[in-house]
């Protein structure tokens, strides 16, 4: 009876370890290879840009905000603590902190502009106790900051300063390293994709002629600040303006004449963010404040990556730095592989979902995924859907949505909406009728809404035709490719 039992334990462990050998495992199917690498910048735009605005003026509040916020765009103020009061009427022209809290909350950048705003260069070292010196000016800036915002937001960090009149030397730089993560001052050069050094970021004041009558006589200057801009977008370079007063344009010589350093108008303000909303949706331009471009660059150089498992169901890595997580917690576009056949990726990574759309590349297929590193196990799944972006609803009719963003570079997305399960085709061609690329070719589809990415990487500029073929019938759109 014990021989039969042990013979029969030896029998099973040789069929496992046979089966081991033969080279299977117990997942679902074998590895692949997975390459990750991190774009430049967030959603792998071309630059990046912020507004910064110095002193904390109600004005910020008043007309900055309203224009800020209805384009979506993030900025970064610099305050300082004691001049923002808790109500109204304030100190001067300056704000209060309700205001400067509810941008925060909105998902603007509250950062130091020093307590008092002095020449720090002529400022003995001093202690974080000691009013009148370097330290004090830094530390105590940075601690109000933190304790008024994290009564909003826990766990809020001011990790970036201004420094006064862009007065700095190799001393307040020093000091400054000790408490923030960066410093801002003044100069013409953009800063570039990955700075040498973190407490000189150069920021462009916008310097404006007499007379000042009208907004036409402001554009010279807007112009000459938008080819500025161009020319960082080229560069892959990180631009910054400085701003401080801004005010409709019939209140805008009143301000000067009490002396207002370099003010704008709403109505200058809005073209520029004009402007600026046309480059981001070509993904020309990333919009941050600098306290978040200032992670993400910090984050994308340290970063390591390892591959906790790959099959042909399910991607899982793990993304890591040696910065604090505190501080560094910034998710960085990141760009993985996924096998052929994947076309929707549900994306997870601790608390966070999302689905990702697979873009086919020259070198096969990958999903662009927004990577917390340090922050638990992301992983990619093969995500077999009907039409995830839709609504519930069956659509009515059928339908080509224009792609967006139109005109594009290099990247855009493709919608359409289908009544009842169809053959369908959809494929992209060049004005001599030529198909460039195929998106879905001769695949039976359920109702429902969808969306492919399209990639053009490989295109050179002009326009090319986007047809949807589906049940016998055809639609086609018009796309703009500009490089």
């Amino acid at each position: 009876m014990h021989l039969y039992y042990y013979r029969l334990k030896f029998h099973i462990l040789l069929f496992i370890l046979t089966f081991l050998n033969a080279g299977y495992a117990f997942s679902p199917t074998d590895t692949i290879d997975i390459k990750v690498s991190v774009a430049m910048w967030a959603e792998d735009r071309r630059s990046a840009f912020s507004f910064t605005f110095d002193d904390g003026f109600i004005s910020q509040y008043e007309h900055a905000r309203p224009i800020l916020n209805e384009f979506g765009f993030p900025a970064t103020f610099y305050v300082m603590p004691p001049f923002l009061t808790d109500s109204l009427p304030g100190i001067w022209r300056y704000g209060t902190w309700p205001m400067f809290l509810e941008m925060a909350m909105e998902g603007h950048e509250i950062g130091s502009h020093t307590m008092t705003h002095p020449a720090l260069t002529t400022l003995s070292p001093g202690d974080t106790s000691t009013p009148g010196t370097i330290l004090y000016e830094l530390y105590q800036s940075r601690k109000a900051i933190e304790a008024r915002v994290n009564a909003s937001i826990p766990g809020y960090k001011c990790i970036t300063l201004a420094y006064p009149f862009s007065d700095r030397n190799e001393l307040v730089d020093s000091l400054t390293s000790l408490l923030y993560e960066a410093g801002r001052s003044e100069g013409l050069m953009p800063v570039n994709h990955a700075p040498d050094f973190w407490f000189n970021l150069s920021s462009y004041v916008v310097r404006f002629d007499e007379p000042r009558d009208s907004l036409i006589h402001d554009l010279e200057e807007l112009y000459a600040f938008l080819n500025w801009t161009s020319h960082s977008i080229l560069n892959n370079q990180w631009a910054m303006i400085m701003l401080h007063e801004m005010v409709p344009q019939d209140e805008l010589g009143h301000l000067i004449s009490l002396g207002s350093f370099e003010p704008v108008s709403n109505e200058w303000f809005t073209l520029l963010c004009e402007w600026l909303k046309e480059k981001a949706d070509e993904y020309d331009v990333w919009i941050e404040t600098a306290a978040n471009i200032t992670r993400y660059i910090k984050q994308r150089e340290d970063f390591n990556y390892d591959i906790i498992a790959s099959n042909l169901s399910y991607i899982e890595l793990s993304l890591t730095d040696q910065l604090d997580d505190e501080i560094f917690n910034y998710p960085i576009s990141v760009y993985v592989t996924v096998p052929d056949k994947w076309e929707t990726v549900l994306f997870t990574q601790n608390n966070r979902t999302d689905t990702l759309s697979v873009i086919r590349t020259d070198s096969g297929k990958v999903v662009l995924a927004g990577i917390i590193p340090d922050n638990g196990i992301a992983r990619l799944e093969n995500f077999i859907t009907t039409g995830i972006f839709a609504d519930a609803e069956i659509p009515s009719s059928f339908k080509l949505h224009q792609n967006y963003p139109n005109p594009f570079n290099p990247i855009t997305n493709i919608r359409f909406e289908l009544p009842k399960e169809s053959l369908v085709e959809l494929s992209v061609y060049n004005v001599l009728g030529q198909r460039v690329a195929s998106l879905i070719e001769n695949e039976i589809l359920p109702a429902g809404n969808y969306k492919r990415v399209f990639d053009g990487t490989n295109l050179s500029s002009g326009v090319y035709l986007i047809k949807l073929t589906a049940d016998n019938q055809m639609l086609v759109q018009k796309a703009v490719m500009m490089k």
